[in-house]
């Protein structure tokens, strides 16, 4: 009996191997890459001058859509070349008079009200139906504040024509606000500076961010469109233009601050959403993605990875379980510590690594010790949501929980 609950510690091994490997390479790649993949700003040189249309979607957002507004007023790009929609999506505050209000005045902006809220998916495509402008749809969530040239330098990844899609660098304004939003703060930046850079640098199709990111409006079309009901549609997005043998680009010259959650409760909600999310990815990519052979073994092998989101974590989990039975009962399991240390180890060195690397403030640092805390909600979180999709249980849209108007 104790052989056959020893052979259920390989498959658990594996994913951590694998997962930690993945996490090696692009730490290196990431941090000291020769040959960083660097996009320059777009001038008269510019092959393509697209024409761009900005969507942004909005959800009772009255509080923080005019500081969105007097960012989106000083984006540096031709006017005649952009236009910008506010999409109310069924708001029951003063977002839809705001919108109003703002597209009164200037002559290339739109309001699109829709009556009923729908979700972000299908505010973006109703967007798309109505407004034929833009060879480059551009999305910017409400809370996120871009820097005036910001655009400007991610369009220019589309001189290469089979660039699909690119994201730009989303930096959090109030990183130390709280524990959890000094989490939030740590993931995304590790996730983007170490991750996503790796992947550009290794042309692995970083994802699509569901903010500050560009999508060619032809490729978005031949993709059809923004998946409907989608909880995470900008991952959907990325591994679908992967599969239609478009590029992928991270941006991180092009840069927009945002807001990350200050309370436990807003950020269990934010991470029920993704790691549900990754499951429904999963669900609709993963097997379809490791058959077609007319993506690349590398790109349809990290692509994969990606899918499986948060598998790493419940991986984890499963082999913390083991290692407690084994010390409790005995050697039950008798799973390998040399795999498990790594695996707790491996991501705190990838954080120090990337804090050193952008020489973060003392107070970054200072704030190191809660991580393992939030790490292990973070794991409970990916468990509870595997646990939601196992039963099928409803799955609600909550859009991210913002306390006030933080400046950058």
């Amino acid at each position: 009996m104790r052989r056959w609950l020893h052979w259920l510690t390989l498959p658990i091994a594996a994913v951590l191997l694998l997962f930690n490997l993945r996490r090696l390479i692009f730490t290196i790649v990431a941090l000291f890459g020769k040959y960083p993949r660097k996009t320059v700003a777009l001038d008269s040189s510019f092959s393509l001058h697209p024409s761009v249309l900005i969507l942004v979607p909005c959800r009772n957002e009255a509080a923080t859509l005019p500081g969105l507004i007097d960012c989106l007023d000083r984006l540096e790009y031709p006017a005649d070349r952009l236009h910008i929609a506010l999409i109310d999506d069924g708001s029951i505050d003063a977002t839809g008079e705001l919108i109003d209000r703002a597209v009164r005045n200037r002559s290339n902006w739109s309001a699109i009200p829709t009556p009923i809220n729908r979700g972000k998916p299908q505010a973006l495509n109703a967007a798309l139906a109505q407004i034929d402008f833009g060879d480059v749809i551009v999305v910017y969530d409400v809370d996120h504040r871009p820097e005036p040239g910001s655009l400007v330098t991610l369009i220019a990844a589309f001189d290469d024509p089979l660039v699909a899609g690119a994201s730009g660098e989303t930096k959090p304004i109030n990183p130390t606000a709280s524990w959890p939003a000094y989490y939030a703060a740590v993931e995304s930046l590790v996730h983007q500076l170490i991750t996503m850079r790796a992947k550009d640098q290794l042309d692995l199709a970083p994802a699509l961010l569901g903010s500050n990111c560009a999508v060619r409006r032809s490729a978005l079309r031949q993709a059809g469109g923004f998946r409907s009901g989608a909880l995470l549609e900008d991952s959907d997005l990325t591994l679908r233009l992967t599969r239609l043998g478009y590029r992928l680009r991270f941006v991180p010259e092009s840069i927009a601050w945002h807001q990350v959650p200050e309370s436990i409760e807003g950020f269990i909600q934010q991470h029920m959403r993704w790691s549900r999310g990754f499951n429904d990815v999963a669900r609709d990519h993963l097997i379809v993605l490791l058959r077609d052979r007319s993506v690349p073994p590398r790109v349809r092998i990290e692509s994969a990875l990606f899918a499986l989101g948060y598998l790493d974590r419940l991986a984890l989990l499963s082999a913390l379980g083991m290692q407690t039975i084994d010390r409790v009962v005995g050697r039950v399991f008798n799973f390998p510590k040399s795999i498990l240390q790594l695996s707790l180890a491996m991501p705190f060195i990838q954080i120090a690594a990337v804090f050193q690397s952008e020489r973060v403030s003392k107070s970054m640092w200072r704030r190191f010790p809660v991580i393992p805390i939030l790490f292990c909600l973070d794991i409970f979180v990916a468990a509870r949501s595997m646990i939601d999709s196992l039963l099928n249980r409803p799955r609600v849209w909550t859009k991210t929980q913002r306390i006030h108007e933080v400046k950058p």
